[in-house]
């Protein structure tokens, strides 16, 4: 009885604080992340308790509370496989090595040791053998003639620098190794901290919405639940005053062959210390504003943000926008700009946002008058967010974690990645009790 009763209290107190974190976070996110400004889910965990009174099973009770996006059931399926790899010992360092690229010669136990490194997480070419088969030739590679850095790993190697956020070239550089060599118990907080982050997120987004991950440098339109558009973007680079922070707010707004508004802090930095002539090629003009002289750039192919962009205003003048260097989206990792947000494929973008034939956008875009204002029908809600970890087309993705924000939340949500001790050993006491 006094077990019983032990056991109880234990898990009464932990149903209570498991169902606060899954309902707003175990972390508060304004002390771990400063640039986070989206509120979190509004209910409050005791009237969560009461509404969940009708359910004879926890675990159905505690299903109401979390985040219903399937990209946060997606991370609570990894969670669960990461803990099981964590529990057989994680993996093996990788031996560093001199930058090898396919084909060429190396060190056998490095490439042994490779190849098991990848095989732990299951990781392999979508256009090779089978998983099975190339798990199996992975495990049983044999030092001794294993020397060949070959397609097939390359191309492991490849897929595994795709879901981790490093440029793609098959190379085993410093760079793959450092990220093959992250402890499988850091990789498993990293996915408990963007399921954290999931929770700070409301529940609904609205049936359509935009939802940007920085960190993914991806856009996403859905549309009653499903994703209808995606395509690439470009963030802020990675120093304070231009990192793209994260917030929500409902787009409005979409202006075609716009003007590009210098900030006063971008025309002192990098438009006046290059004097008049440039500001002549690149179609720059002055003008007064209250006692203030400031710069615009003219509607046209220099114009900095394209020939569209969408507002949605913020206190942070963050926009979405087009832009005349599609040239960068060809790069894995894109941060380049000062904070707002290029799109890849803007004419796209403003036919979904507008609900335009694309010729009606295009021609808009082509053809004056410049500085062109078009309301949104109804309003949009966008979320820029930021997620390190995440799902995309079912697999999961370790990011780039561009602004080190992971830095203070991991080790925090790390001591709740694994069942604590005080759970097993009630749930254990109450195994005890049933079998007698």
């Amino acid at each position: 009885a006094e077990q019983l009763a032990t056991a109880d209290v234990i898990l009464t107190a932990s149903y209570t604080s498991l169902g606060e974190d899954l309902l707003t976070g175990q972390v508060d996110p304004r002390t771990v992340a400063q640039a986070w400004h989206v509120d979190p889910e509004e209910e409050n965990i005791d009237s969560a308790l009461v509404r969940n009174l009708r359910y004879e099973r926890l675990d159905k009770a505690l299903a109401t509370m979390r985040p219903t996006d399937d990209d946060y059931a997606g991370l609570s399926k990894q969670l669960q496989n990461y803990r099981l790899i964590v529990a057989k010992g994680g993996w093996q360092p990788v031996p560093a090595t001199e930058n090898l690229k396919p084909g060429a010669r190396g060190n056998s136990a490095v490439l042994a040791a490779v190849r098991n490194r990848l095989a732990i997480e299951g990781i392999v070419p979508t256009n090779g053998p089978s998983k099975a088969s190339m798990v199996a030739s992975f495990q049983g590679a044999s030092a001794s003639t294993e020397d060949v850095y070959d397609r097939e790993l390359g191309a492991a190697v490849a897929l595994f620098q795709e879901r981790h956020g490093i440029n793609v070239d098959s190379s085993l550089g410093k760079e793959t190794i450092e990220s093959m060599n992250v402890p499988a118990s850091y990789r498993l907080g990293e996915i408990a901290a963007n399921m954290e982050r999931y929770r700070w997120l409301p529940r609904s987004f609205g049936s359509r919405y935009i939802f940007v991950n920085v960190s993914a440098f991806r856009l996403e339109a859905y549309d009653s639940g499903q994703k209808t558009l995606e395509m690439k973007v470009i963030v802020g680079q990675e120093y304070k005053d231009k990192a793209t922070p994260v917030f929500a707010d409902s787009l409005e707004t979409v202006v075609f062959r716009p003007y590009w508004n210098v900030t006063p802090d971008i025309a002192a930095k990098e438009v006046f210390p290059k004097g008049a002539a440039y500001m002549a090629r690149e179609n720059m003009e002055t003008y007064q504003e209250n006692g203030q002289t400031r710069v615009r750039q003219r509607p046209g192919p220099k114009n900095a943000l394209g020939f569209v962009k969408f507002l949605f205003p913020n206190d942070f003048n963050i926009y979405l926008h087009d832009t005349p260097n599609h040239e960068l989206f060809k790069e894995d990792v894109r941060a380049f700009s000062h904070g707002c947000i290029r799109v890849e494929k803007p004419a796209e973008l403003a036919q979904w946002v507008l609900g335009w034939p694309a010729d009606k956008v295009q021609g808009e875009m082509d053809n004056p008058p410049d500085n062109k204002s078009v309301k949104v029908p109804k309003k949009i809600p966008v979320f820029i967010t930021y997620f390190t970890t995440y799902i995309n087309n079912g697999q999961l993705y370790f990011g780039n974690d561009l602004y080190n924000r992971d830095d203070k939340l991991v080790p925090i949500v790390m001591s709740g990645a694994m069942p604590s001790k005080e759970i097993v050993d009630a749930i254990q006491a109450l195994r005890r009790i049933a079998s007698t």
